[in-house]
């Protein structure tokens, strides 16, 4: 965490400098959401993430990223850390934008069984209300997260394939 804070105030420092000279600046959000399993695997969820990164020209938002993606049917836990890409294509703020996340998911699966597979999510966003410091927004997407068999007393339990999910998540960003 400290580590975190301190890329954080370095970034913020270093944009803060660069937003008066070329229009770059610092920018955070965080999201609440939630996804229905598209894959029958019973793991539709609850998720919360959080990104940090730089605004500048046609990109709203280029930077890194980590949720948590929580099953409401069981105890299975994901937590995504993730490169961020938004944009919409334009340099004034327009209604609808493109979100494109990828990185990798920490998997926390039944029988004390863990795991690192791929994370991608494709959103199309609508801007709710702007202001001059933050906007809100609504994610509609698809996200997956790679899941593999699990090996317990030399047997394959095939329980958990690749998590394919539609996704919805409210937002804020400043």
């Amino acid at each position: 965490m400290l580590l975190i804070a301190a890329i954080a105030a370095l970034l913020t420092a270093s944009a803060q400098t660069a937003d008066t000279q070329a229009g770059t600046r610092f920018v955070w959000g965080a999201e609440a959401g939630a996804g229905i399993d598209m894959s029958n695997n019973d793991m539709s969820s609850v998720d919360f993430n959080a990104s940090f990164g730089l605004s500048r020209g046609l990109f709203d938002m280029v930077g890194i990223g980590a949720g948590v993606n929580m099953p409401v049917s069981n105890s299975c836990r994901s937590y995504p850390i993730f490169a961020v890409l938004r944009t919409d294509f334009s340099r004034q703020l327009r209604l609808c934008f493109l979100d494109v996340r990828g990185g990798v998911s920490l998997n926390y699966l039944a029988r004390s069984q863990q795991q690192t597979g791929l994370y991608g999510s494709v959103n199309i966003g609508v801007n709710l209300a702007t202001g001059s410091k933050f906007r809100s927004y609504v994610l509609v997407g698809y996200t997956f997260i790679d899941r593999k068999d699990l090996w317990e007393d030399e047997m394959t339990f095939t329980m958990y394939s690749p998590l394919h999910m539609a996704t919805i998540r409210l937002g804020v960003s400043f």
